[in-house]
């Protein structure tokens, strides 16, 4: 029996091969940019909040099993990381997430938003915790090991790799439970790829204003 990858089965590099350098460019910038960088960890942290509360609010009515509640506390974790290393690198606190401390606060909540409405209309409700969290860790492990690559790079001592490996597990859970529905899992990965590339291209307009600001 031939053994196929998440990422092989969807496809997901290999449509996201294009936007590689745009997504290092933009990181490597960022992180050599204090107020700029505190401001793209509060969004990433607000990001796997918004995961952590989709897994509690998804599961809430449903036998919790331990996977279920060990992967909502890493990505509560993984919010509370990023959060924590976004108020060192600002040098003081950045409380919730508002326009004044957060990246693209509202185009990354909507990027999250409709993720989680198309999928689920898609799958249904039933099956939404699965491939959203599937579709969600493409995303954070393709964009986080090359945040690490450049984080490796600059003076900046944060390191990703522990939560790297919490995602790729993360990763092999979520494509175990929802099968060998590759055309889905296409399917799914270029809808969140479109998403992506959009968040992303705010991203690039909005930074260089939010900061003169």
């Amino acid at each position: 029996m031939t053994i196929v990858s998440p990422w092989e089965a969807s496809g997901m590099k290999e449509n996201n091969a294009a936007y590689i350098g745009r997504v290092e460019s933009f990181l490597s910038e960022v992180v050599e940019d204090k107020p700029r960088h505190a401001l793209f960890l509060n969004m990433l942290a607000m990001l796997e909040h918004l995961g952590s509360r989709k897994i509690m609010v998804s599961q809430m009515n449903r036998v919790m099993t331990q996977e279920t509640l060990q992967h909502l506390a890493e990505e509560a974790r993984h919010a509370y990381f990023f959060k924590r290393n976004a108020e060192r690198v600002a040098g003081h606190a950045l409380d919730g997430w508002d326009d004044d401390n957060t990246m693209c606060r509202i185009p990354a909540a909507m990027y999250f938003g409709r993720l989680d409405a198309g999928i689920t209309k898609v799958v249904g409700e039933d099956a939404a915790y699965g491939w959203v969290s599937l579709i969600i860790e493409l995303r954070a492990c393709w964009l986080y090991e090359m945040y690490q690559g450049v984080l490796e790079q600059s003076s900046d001592i944060m390191s990703l790799k522990s939560l790297l490996a919490e995602e790729d597990r993360h990763l092999a859970e979520m494509f175990e439970m929802c099968g060998g529905d590759y055309d889905t899992l296409k399917k799914l990965s270029a809808l969140e790829t479109e998403l992506f590339v959009k968040l992303w291209g705010r991203l690039e307009q909005e930074l260089p204003q939010q900061i003169a600001a």
